[in-house]
């Protein structure tokens, strides 16, 4: 922002004291109270932004504020910049001087303003520009430098008071203390997370990093690759010539491979002269372009030799590994990365190689002493997730018998199939992520109803019909394996495209045995696992639920009757028993999330605040986020989240529309609406059982599905539950 002169702007300055009074402290014990509690409101994150969205909720809260920001001004300059804002105005150029004028005030004269708009119209422009009638602003200071101001604005009369300024001002102390701490925190990542020589990111930052984009990759089912650098023959070139000769070279280095990869890629220094790229949504063949390109760069560059002349030439060595087709997790990939480098520099050096192109001789080399079933089992012993267990299984099997595609489908105790593990589809397939109930293909039926393997070696030996290209399968040859358990089909195991466009065979199937049954063993033992935290889980929530309808006795029995009348709309669906059992459990604790709603709104007999609205309207959200973690309850989450939203975009708390809304969701939005329009509640009475069906009908089609109306109007005599 520009500087302008401020000579002819009417007095705004705060000049009164900011203490409190006696008698003001009387009147004031509500926001008093708030104020001693905001170290435990603000907690102690390190993201400033989330702190000061918290400090705005509680400027909210103590003085009826309706918008507010954070502007960070520069000490040394005109330079203003807003940081962080609620419901702040239009930022458009048009506004912004408008926007910035009460921090520029603040930085002038280094103390709290107040604009009233109604009082003074000197001051109107500059309360339009916030929508507001009154506005607040107070600096933030460091070492007596105004840093930033915090602006506060009220959109009606009457204007702040000057009780309300006191309070804002108490509340400015905490921000100041937030920010300054911000800034030590920031200032210690910043050196614990970079390398002091090259400025890249240094082993501790890359770790954490590739964790997280691997969890991203198995989430989008994009692939991550991993480039491995290491300059040849570095510790003889840093014998031969001076010190500062190999810590430029380095530097020079690491300037290269900035220059040469995406602002999405990630260059960070491992050790010694040891370098790694994290590429985002890369396959094998693309980083080995990028690998050569570096390699060109580095050997076209003159390096510092004699007395410090650019005379040398250096040459590097790459290793490629991508997740998840190389590697099942980020140590998995680290170490076929270093194989690959491995095996670069054992060729001469100077050159790229991919893990997938020495996988077999690497396995036979460097993995001969390492089982793959131990590599399961340590790992089942130290995950719980299931999903992780499967994919990890799943990868191990398609590298024992050079499957480049694969699947694990699940089939739970109620007869249900659901996708727990696949790798090897292509981005543009249509992905179902694991968990999702799915229906049983022709091979899958196949397979779980005969209860033995089915191997494929081209079309002329397959037993039912396929559409081979529609399916993804790159050659003839596929195979099939179930995991039985006392006759009991637990899974089943899909590979196909062998590698090298080899057929499968009998002896693979053979060799595959013994492994299949210590799959089977683990297996086993997660869905017993699962089923188990879920039977647990499930009892505890109902227990829940049981106790909120003693605690508010007009939800008594509202549960149960939302399930009763949910489930007699699923059957006259024809939903499978797997679908039913879900949707009765959904229906059943759709309302737990009421547990995080304060009970004086639950019980108000008025109507309700927008506030207050609001918070009410937390309730799915938060009974999902109750859900979450419990093996087997995904699809129950689900509902439970969506079981207000509307087939209008008129529900909450997303406005979804239509088909968008699951069919779970869509039958107990039916089933909770009915039951509560004719039961009593706190601010109301119920309806006639005339007067609510009507309801429903005027609302066929807006705010519920046809299907499901109908559905429910079959037997709309009979809709008593018990």
């Amino acid at each position: 922002m520009q500087s302008r002169a401020f000579n002819d702007f009417p007095p705004c300055k705060i000049e009164f004291p900011l203490d409190f009074s006696t008698e003001e402290i009387a009147t004031i014990a509500g926001p008093l109270n708030i104020l001693l509690k905001c170290n435990s409101f603000l907690g102690a994150s390190v993201d400033l932004g989330d702190s000061i969205q918290s400090l705005f909720d509680i400027a909210c809260e103590i003085a009826g504020v309706d918008c507010c920001a954070y502007i960070s001004v520069s000490p040394d300059s005109n330079d203003f910049e807003i940081a962080a804002s609620r419901h702040l105005p239009s930022r458009d150029p048009g506004n912004k001087e408008t926007l910035l004028l009460p921090a520029a005030l603040v930085k002038l004269f280094n103390k709290g303003i107040h604009l009233d708009a109604v009082k003074d119209p000197h001051f109107a422009d500059a309360c339009k520009g916030w929508y507001a009638t009154s506005v607040v602003a107070f600096p933030l200071r460091k070492n007596l430098d105004c840093i930033g101001a915090f602006i506060f604005g009220k959109k009606e009369p009457p204007p702040f008071t000057p009780v309300q300024m006191k309070l804002l001002w108490v509340l400015i102390g905490y921000a100041e203390n937030l920010v300054i701490q911000s800034d030590a925190v920031k200032t210690l990542s910043f050196y614990s997370f970079f390398d002091p020589l090259t400025h890249l990111h240094n082993r501790r930052y890359f770790d954490d990093l590739l964790e997280k984009e691997i969890l991203r990759s198995r989430r989008n089912g994009k692939p991550v690759s991993l480039l491995t650098l290491d300059i040849d023959g570095f510790k003889a070139y840093n014998s031969a010539f001076s010190p500062s000769s190999g810590d430029i070279s380095l530097q020079e280095t690491a300037t290269i491979l900035q220059g040469c990869v995406r602002e999405v890629d990630t260059v960070a220094r491992l050790e010694a002269d040891e370098f790694a790229i994290i590429l985002l949504e890369s396959n094998a063949s693309d980083t080995r372009l990028l690998a050569r390109r570096i390699i060109e760069r580095l050997g076209k560059h003159l390096f510092p030799g004699m007395e410090n002349v650019r005379s040398e030439h250096l040459s590097a060595s790459a290793g490629i590994a991508t997740f998840p087709t190389d590697a099942y997790d980020r140590q998995d990939l680290v170490r076929k990365s270093a194989h690959a480098l491995h095996m670069a520099r054992h060729e001469g050096g100077g050159g790229v190689c991919l893990y997938e192109e020495i996988a077999d001789l690497v396995s036979q080399r460097f993995e001969a002493p390492e089982i793959p079933i131990q590599k399961i089992f340590s790992t089942a012993r130290s995950v719980v997730d299931m999903d992780r267990i499967m994919e990890i299984i799943l990868y191990t099997a398609m590298q024992g018998i050079s499957a480049g595609r694969g699947s694990i489908i699940v089939i739970d105790s109620d007869g249900n199939f659901s996708l727990r593990a696949a790798i090897g589809f292509r981005n543009e397939e249509d992905r179902i992520g694991p968990g999702k109930t799915i229906p049983p293909g022709s091979v899958t039926s196949w397979v779980a109803e005969k209860k033995e393997p089915l191997l494929v070696t081209g079309h002329g030996d397959i037993p039912l019909p396929m559409q081979w290209k529609r399916n993804g399968y790159d050659s003839d040859s596929f195979l099939s394996i179930p995991f039985l358990e006392d006759g009991r089909v637990l899974g089943i195991l899909h590979l196909t495209n062998k590698k090298g466009n080899q057929p499968f065979t009998k002896e693979d199937l053979t060799s595959f045995e013994p492994l299949a049954r210590e799959i089977k063993a683990i297996l086993s033992q997660g869905i017993f696992f699962r089923e188990k935290v879920k039977t647990f889980s499930s009892a505890v929530l109902r227990s829940l639920s049981t106790a909120l309808e003693m605690r508010f006795p007009f939800l008594g029995g509202h549960g149960k009757r939302v399930q009763c009348l949910s489930l007699r709309i699923g059957r006259r669906l024809d939903l499978p028993d797997g679908e039913l059992g879900t949707l009765e459990t959904a229906a059943t604790l759709h309302d737990i999330g009421i547990v995080g709603i304060p009970g004086g709104i639950l019980t108000k007999t008025q109507k309700l605040t927008d506030r207050e609205l609001e918070i009410a309207r937390k309730h799915p959200f938060l009974g999902a986020k109750m859900l979450e973690g419990i093996p087997g309850m995904e699809e129950v989450g689900r509902i439970i989240l969506e079981h207000q939203e509307y087939v209008d975009g008129s529900g909450y708390p997303f406005g979804m529309r239509g088909e968008e809304i699951s069919l779970g969701a869509r039958i107990v939005a039916l089933a909770e609406f009915y039951d509560s329009i004719t039961s009593s509640r706190p601010h109301r009475g119920g309806l006639r059982k005339e007067e609510a069906l009507q309801l429903v009908r005027n609302n066929m089609g807006t705010m519920f599905d046809e299907r499901v109306c109908r559905a429910f109007f079959e037997d709309s005599k009979d809709l008593e539950c018990p």
